[in-house]
């Protein structure tokens, strides 16, 4: 009886855990797990034209150190003419060791596809996040 009592605690919060976390930015978060460190990307509402892109980058691992790691060097926006921009600024920095994460600021971008770069982490030379603002604007 016990066990059936745990079992029907355990599993509609599971469930809440599983779907909260996926579904809690529907479609605005990419996750590349790539080599020993996972990096998540989720696009910060509101997505407007005329307002800059706020980017909450989260770096999880249980391998390496997380803190040599310049956010605001090793992330940048790919333009549609494939130029590098930087972030402009950087906010809500928090976490240490193995667990970073951070919203990155960047200028308004007018184009509606957004590709967001996460270079040399984790041994992985660059990985690419990107969304169709289409579908979200």
């Amino acid at each position: 009886m016990r066990s059936l009592s745990r079992l029907l605690i355990a599993v509609p919060l599971l469930s809440l855990w599983v779907f909260g976390v996926a579904s809690g930015e529907p479609g605005l978060t990419r996750q590349d797990r790539q080599g020993p460190v996972t990096v998540a990307v989720t696009l910060v509402p509101p997505l407007e034209a005329a307002t800059p892109l706020k980017v909450r980058i989260a770096l999880d691992t249980h391998s390496v150190g997380l803190d040599d790691i310049a956010l605001e060097s090793a992330v940048a926006l790919r333009s549609a003419d494939e130029t590098d921009v930087a972030p402009v600024a950087v906010e809500q920095a928090k976490g240490g060791g193995h667990h970073r994460q951070a919203v990155l600021i960047f200028p308004p971008i007018s184009s509606a596809s957004v590709r967001i770069m996460v270079k040399n982490v984790g041994g992985v030379s660059e990985r690419v996040f990107v969304w169709d603002l289409s579908q979200t604007r």
